[in-house]
């Protein structure tokens, strides 16, 4: 809420994607958008950063597995600069050369698919399991190395607009 519609530009808005699709699966993730835009009644907004839920997350990591998390940066197809964090929990405690491996490994594929898809495509991608499905091949990757549990894209966030959507940084890591 705001007293001028232009006070709403550069908010942020959370919803969780069970209210957009209707799936209860989808209840572990959340989406940001920024405000960009205000017309009357009707404010528009962009994408701004993904993130599975803290509950989801600590659910997952018991005792006798291991986290691994693997940070990679890339600029999509369509010129955003982004910072995607992949969890992957293993079924039984690895060793550290294990660990490394696995996040050698899932770094190299981040690295690679980020340049190949749109903004759209790799968020599809990795909440919907839209072509390619992030997740099953971090997975099929992992899964060479040490048993894996569970392999998601826990958070990804817009680092730097595409030029022709303006340059004003996304918030980073925090939140």
């Amino acid at each position: 809420l705001a007293s001028e519609p232009e006070d709403l530009i550069g908010r942020h808005v959370e919803v969780v994607l069970r209210d957009i699709t209707g799936d209860f699966s989808h209840e572990k993730y959340k989406l940001w958008f920024r405000i960009f835009k205000v017309e009357g009644e009707r404010a528009y907004a962009r994408f701004s950063r993904e993130m599975l839920s803290y509950d989801y997350v600590r659910s997952l990591v018991q005792r006798r597995s291991s986290r691994v998390d693997v940070m990679t940066e890339g600029t999509t197809k369509d010129g955003h600069y982004v910072r995607v964090f992949n969890l992957i929990v293993t079924a039984m405690r690895v060793r550290h050369s294990q660990e490394r491996a696995i996040r050698r490994r899932v770094h190299e594929y981040m690295s690679q698919v980020i340049p190949q898809l749109t903004l759209e495509q790799l968020v599809r991608a990795s909440v919907l399991g839209d072509e390619p499905d992030i997740n099953q091949q971090v997975r099929r990757i992992a899964t060479k190395i040490a048993p894996i549990k569970n392999a998601d894209v826990r958070k990804i966030v817009i680092l730097r607009r595409a030029e022709d959507e303006g340059s004003t940084p996304s918030s980073g890591e925090g939140g």
